[in-house]
This record gives structure tokens, C-alpha cells and sequence, in this order.
């Protein structure tokens, strides 16, 4: 096994075990047999290594949802509730670690382990406006659009606060949750509605959909 993912997984084993990261990079060492020497080749910090962890989840399943056969005959916001359906499911082999890593944050804290899932994800969100915009499926608003990404971001941040505290079965609330956020999403992208300051609100913060049966 490749020295990388000796760490990956080490790091994964160990704040699975005791509820919080490894303290230093020499205890990871230890562990696994490997002198800091050959860490360092690696990852530049223990905080890149959690990062490398959530970072390949979402290029993973980004990729493979972007090489399938059906993929270019989706429109924008059928490929994002695919992938967000796609997390959900994926998510199952990773729930305790979530609830973990993400279940004290809000959606728009940044903590420096979510760099990379931020980074990819947002990579991801800027081809589904692309796509969006042209075939006029989401309105074309100049240096607006920069934003969208963040957007998006924030609206994943706040599907995955809500599985997370989610005990209906199999999920379906979330399902729910996924559904009419994404609806409300496009219909704002669609039209002039995100310049309403109300609407844009009720976007952002997932307490407001909280409510929502």
C-alpha cells in the first residue's frame, strides 16, 4: 500500500477511535513505521491530511457521476440533485464521521480540513452553472454568477447539517429537505428572484426549511 494512503487511513482510524484528530505528526509516524521524512513527501500538515480525506471523497463521486452515460443529457439541476442524492446514499459509509466533522459546524463555517471538499465541490458547482446558463436554464447575470458556486456551497453544507440530525426513516425528511431547497434554488436562478434580500434568505439559513414538513 502506497505511503499516502497509509496516512489517509491511519489518520481515519484514529479519529474514528478517540473522537479527534492525531496531535502530532510524529504519533502518525510512529503508527505506521514511517519517519516524518516521508510524511512530509506526503502532506505538508496533519490538517492536509483530513483535507486530502474529504477533498478525494467529493472528486471521487463527482467523477464518477460526471463519466457516466446519461450524464450530459441532464440538465443543471437534475445533476445537482443527483449528486446530492448520490451523497446522501454515499454518506452512509460515513456517518459517524460526519457527525463528527461537520455535526458542531454551520453551514458556512470553514474550518481549514474542509478546504479541499470546499474547493472541489465548488469546482463542481461552477460546471452545473456553465451548463445552466447555457441553455438559459439559469439566468445569465454577469460577474453574478461568480457567486453561485458559494451559494450552492453554503445550500450543501446546509443538506448535510440537516441529514445528519435526520433520524425519519431511511432518510426520507432529507429527501424531502433535497427536493424543495433545489426547487426553490433554480427557481431563484431562473428568474430575478435572488435579488430578493427575503428569498435569498430562506436559502441560506436551514432553519427556515427545518420547519418545512
Amino acid at each position: 500500500m502506497e505511503t499516502r494512503t497509509r496516512i489517509l487511513e491511519a489518520y481515519t482510524k484514529y479519529l474514528q477511535q478517540h473522537g479527534t484528530p492525531p496531535k502530532t505528526v510524529h504519533s502518525v509516524c510512529q503508527e505506521l513505521d514511517l519517519t516524518e521524512r516521508q510524511f512530509f513527501q506526503e502532506f505538508s500538515s496533519l490538517d492536509s491530511v483530513e483535507s486530502a480525506i474529504w477533498g478525494d471523497w467529493i472528486v471521487g463521486l463527482t467523477t464518477s457521476l460526471s463519466n457516466s452515460a446519461e450524464w450530459n443529457t441532464f440538465s443543471a439541476r437534475h445533476r445537482y440533485l443527483t449528486f446530492l442524492f448520490a451523497f446522501t446514499e454515499a454518506s452512509l459509509d460515513k456517518r459517524s464521521l460526519m457527525i463528527l466533522r461537520f455535526g458542531h459546524l454551520s453551514p458556512v463555517a470553514s474550518p481549514q480540513y474542509l478546504k479541499a471538499f470546499e474547493a472541489h465541490f465548488k469546482t463542481f458547482a461552477s460546471d452545473i452553472i456553465v451548463h445552466g446558463v447555457s441553455s438559459s436554464e439559469i439566468a445569465s447575470r454577469g460577474a453574478l454568477e461568480a457567486l453561485y458556486p458559494a451559494v450552492l456551497y453554503v445550500h450543501f453544507r446546509a443538506v448535510i447539517s440537516f441529514l445528519i440530525k435526520d433520524e425519519s426513516q431511511q432518510f426520507e425528511r432529507t429527501d424531502a429537505f433535497i427536493e424543495k431547497t433545489v426547487a426553490f434554488a433554480f427557481d431563484v436562478l431562473r428568474t430575478q428572484a435572488i435579488d430578493s434580500a427575503f428569498d435569498l434568505a430562506r436559502f441560506l439559513v436551514p432553519s427556515a426549511w427545518g420547519k418545512m414538513s
